[in-house]
């Protein structure tokens, strides 16, 4: 998917690419013979002091982000880094303060920050036209254990966290990115399914605000869905598998249609953007620490069986 997006630009190259396993690289170079010339590595580190590179895109389990992440800033490199930015709070903060000090471009892969249905509900948020957000109603449904099964991410070591902190950091995201709410508690339910990550997660969430939100993340499931109802004091915006629907406070729905002037239309077009100074981040590290924050949270509330607070 990345490299698909970024060889349809005119300005920017690929020049190195890395992977433990020298099957991954030949597979991708067959899929796209214009990498065919591009160097390999075994070794990012080596990658990183060989080849003329501004920028390094981190697509690794989740574990690893930090180290890769931080020797790219600190070879003065401009990041892009599949989700979750970090498996831990003081690691994800750590790179937002560094990119932020070395004046690098640090984002995050939420594809649903370009993808007009979402870039639409936050646009209805922002211009006020639901009110004040009271409650939020989010699910998830993946067949996500069973897809897993047997990979690194049911491996704690090199994922950090089940289901939550892989597809549900999605999810996370959206909710704290569209709304703009800061959580000040949570409480979380697991269900680890006899493996060593959690897979079912049930999230209770207030915000600073009041606003109260009930989550559903569910990796056991014969289907994927998702849902999303937002209720806010003149009216709601719902989220369901694609459509969406938006409703004033008398229940009516409104004839406003689903287009935004939203331009930049993947991560990876934007963050090459980003670093020439034409487009702004539009899912920034910020993004990734906060829903680490929550997630972190929601991982200590489950383990302690009791409302954590943020």
């Amino acid at each position: 998917m990345h490299v698909n997006n970024l060889i349809r630009l005119k300005n920017a190259r690929i020049t190195g690419l890395c992977d433990v396993n020298p099957e991954n690289i030949r597979r991708l170079k067959d899929a796209f013979p214009v990498l065919e010339k591009v160097e390999e590595f075994s070794d990012y580190k080596t990658m990183y002091k060989s080849v003329e590179a501004d920028a390094a895109i981190i697509l690794t389990p989740h574990t690893l982000h930090f180290n890769q992440a931080m020797d790219a800033l600190n070879m003065g490199m401009h990041l892009l880094v599949e989700k979750p930015l970090s498996t831990r709070v003081d690691h994800a903060r750590k790179l937002v303060e560094k990119a932020s000090g070395e004046n690098r471009v640090l984002m995050v892969s939420y594809q649903r920050h370009y993808e007009p249905p979402f870039r639409f509900i936050k646009t209805r948020i922002e211009a006020g036209e639901i009110g004040e957000i009271q409650f939020i109603s989010s699910l998830l449904a993946q067949e996500w254990m069973r897809g897993t099964q047997g990979t690194w991410r049911q491996d704690p070591e090199l994922s950090g966290g089940g289901q939550l902190m892989d597809s549900g950091s999605h999810i996370m995201d959206f909710i704290l990115w569209s709304t703009g709410l800061k959580p000040s508690q949570v409480f979380a339910q697991m269900d680890y399914k006899d493996r060593k990550v959690d897979i079912n997660t049930s999230l209770s969430i207030r915000f600073s605000n009041g606003a109260l939100a009930s989550v559903s993340i569910l990796g056991d499931a014969p289907c994927f869905e998702e849902y999303h109802a937002i209720y806010g004091t003149k009216g709601a915006v719902l989220y369901d598998n694609g459509k969406v629907r938006v409703l004033d406070a008398e229940g009516t729905f409104s004839k406003t249609p689903l287009k935004t002037s939203f331009k930049p239309n993947n991560p990876d077009r934007n963050f090459v953007m980003s670093i020439l100074g034409l487009e702004t981040p539009e899912s920034p590290g910020e993004c990734g620490l906060r829903v680490i924050e929550l997630t972190e949270a929601a991982l200590e509330s489950a383990r302690r069986g009791e409302k954590v607070l943020l």
